[in-house]
C-alpha cells in the first residue's frame, strides 16, 4: 500500500470550525482518511495554538490538526460570515463544537445551512447536548469525565484527583467522525445531507457500556478494579523495576500456565484461588502472591516465561518506551514528515490499512491562515461557477 494513495474519502470537503480537542480530532480522523479539511479560525486562532508558549504551533495543537488547511474568518462580521457561507456551499460536512446556540446566533445553524446546501452533512459536538440544566454551561474535559462516569472507572478513591487523557473530547471526537461518515453514507441513498448531534458526556456513555449496562441491570456499581477483577488481569513488576501486565481472562489454561511460570503450584491448591470464581473474589490476595513473587527476577525472565507457556502477557510501556517496542516498530506505526518549521519532524500514522485506496501522505499542521489566499480564491471561483 503506497502512502501517497489519496484515502477512502478523497474528493469529500469537511469544513471545520472547533477549537482545543474534539472538533479539530473528528476533523483530523477525517483528514487521516484522505478528505480534504479546511480549518476555520478566529482571528486570534484555536486557543490551544497557544499552549505552553509555544507561539502559534504548540505540540498539542499539532497532534490534532495534521493534514488540514487553514484560513482566517472573522465570523462575527459580514464579511466573514459570508465567506464562511461560500465554503458551507461547496462542502460536503461541516463541524463544530461551539456551546449550543451559538453556531444559530452568528447566523450559520443547521437550517441556514440546509437551505443553502441541502446535502451538507453539519455535525455540532456539545458538552451536555442541546438540552438540559447544564447545556449552558462551559465544557471541558475534566468537568465532562467526572460528570459522565469515567472517572470513577479510572480514579481510585483515595486519589481524587483528575487522571489520564482528555477521555471525553477524544471520544466524542471519534464518535463524531464515525457519525460523519454514517450520514455521509446514508445521503448517498437520499442524496440529502442531515444534521447529527454528538454530546461528549453521552460519548462517555456509550463508551462505559457494560458498567453502564450492568448497572442499569442489576444495580452493581462499577469502580477502578471491577473490570480488572472479572478480567482477571494484573499488574507487576520485576526485581529490576521494570513493569508487566497479565491477563488471564476465563480460560482455566491460563491460569495453570501461570502456575508452572511461576513454579509455585501450591498456589493451586489454596482454597482463596481453587477457582475462578474463588480468585475473583479474592482478587486483591492474589495480586499480592504474584507481585512478592515476580519481584524476584528481573520483568524479562518473566516476559520470556509468559511467552513460552503462550500466557497473555505484555510490558507495561510508557510513551517512551512505546515507539522503541519491537511490535510497533513492526508495524511501522511512526513516519517522518517536513514539520511546520521545515525541519523533520517524526508523528504517529493512522494504523488502519485499506487495501485498495490507501491514505493521503500525511501533512503538518497548518500555520495560522497559512492557506488564506488559496482557500478564499478557490470560494470565489466556485461561486463564479455557481453564477455562471
Amino acid at each position: 500500500m503506497s502512502a501517497e494513495q489519496a484515502g477512502p474519502l478523497a474528493g469529500i470537503r469537511v469544513v471545520e470550525l472547533g477549537q482545543y480537542i474534539s472538533g479539530p480530532y473528528a476533523a483530523k480522523l477525517l483528514a487521516d482518511l484522505g478528505a480534504d479539511v479546511v480549518k476555520v479560525e478566529s482571528p486570534g486562532g484555536d486557543p490551544m495554538r497557544r499552549w505552553e508558549g509555544h507561539g502559534t504551533m504548540s505540540p498539542q495543537f499539532a497532534a490534532y490538526n495534521r493534514g488540514k488547511r487553514a484560513v482566517v474568518l472573522d465570523l462575527k462580521s459580514e464579511a466573514g460570515l459570508a465567506e464562511l457561507l461560500r465554503f458551507a456551499d461547496d462542502a460536503d460536512v461541516l463541524i463544530e463544537n461551539f456551546r449550543p446556540g451559538v453556531a444559530q446566533r452568528l447566523g450559520f445553524g443547521p437550517a441556514v445551512l440546509r437551505e443553502r446546501n441541502p446535502r451538507l452533512v453539519s455535525c455540532a459536538i456539545t458538552g451536555f447536548g442541546a438540552e438540559g440544566p447544564y447545556t449552558a454551561r462551559p465544557a471541558y474535559d475534566t468537568v465532562i469525565s467526572a460528570v459522565g462516569g469515567m472517572y470513577s472507572q479510572v480514579v481510585p478513591e483515595h486519589i481524587l484527583r483528575p487522571l489520564g487523557p482528555a477521555f471525553s473530547d477524544l471520544l466524542s471526537g471519534m464518535q463524531a467522525a464515525q457519525a460523519v461518515l454514517a450520514a455521509l453514507h446514508a445521503r448517498n441513498a437520499t442524496g440529502l445531507g442531515e444534521h447529527v448531534e454528538v454530546s461528549m458526556v453521552g460519548s462517555l456513555i456509550d463508551f462505559l457500556t457494560e458498567a453502564a449496562s450492568t448497572y442499569l441491570e442489576t444495580g452493581q456499581v462499577a469502580g477502578p478494579d471491577s473490570r480488572p477483577r472479572r478480567a482477571q488481569a494484573y499488574a507487576c513488576r520485576g526485581s529490576d523495576g521494570r513493569a508487566f501486565v497479565i491477563h488471564m481472562s476465563v480460560p482455566e489454561k491460563f491460569w495453570t500456565g501461570l502456575l508452572d511460570v511461576l513454579e509455585h503450584p501450591e498456589l493451586a491448591e489454596d482454597p482463596r484461588f481453587a477457582s475462578r470464581e474463588a480468585r475473583v473474589a479474592n482478587y486483591d490476595a492474589l495480586d499480592v502472591e504474584l507481585k512478592a513473587i515476580t519481584a524476584r527476577m528481573p520483568r524479562q525472565y518473566w516476559l520470556d516465561r509468559l511467552a513460552a507457556h503462550d500466557i497473555p502477557h505484555g510490558p507495561l510501556n510508557t510513551v517512551a518506551e512505546l515507539f522503541d517496542d519491537p511490535q510497533i516498530a513492526a508495524m511501522q506505526l511512526v513516519e517522518e514528515i517536513t514539520g511546520p518549521d521545515g525541519a523533520p519532524l517524526r508523528v504517529p500514522v493512522p494504523s488502519t490499512r485499506f487495501s485498495r485506496s490507501g491514505r493521503p501522505a500525511l501533512r503538518a499542521a497548518p500555520g495560522l491562515g497559512e492557506h488564506d489566499g488559496e482557500l478564499l480564491g478557490e470560494a470565489s471561483d466556485a461561486q463564479e461557477r455557481t453564477l455562471a
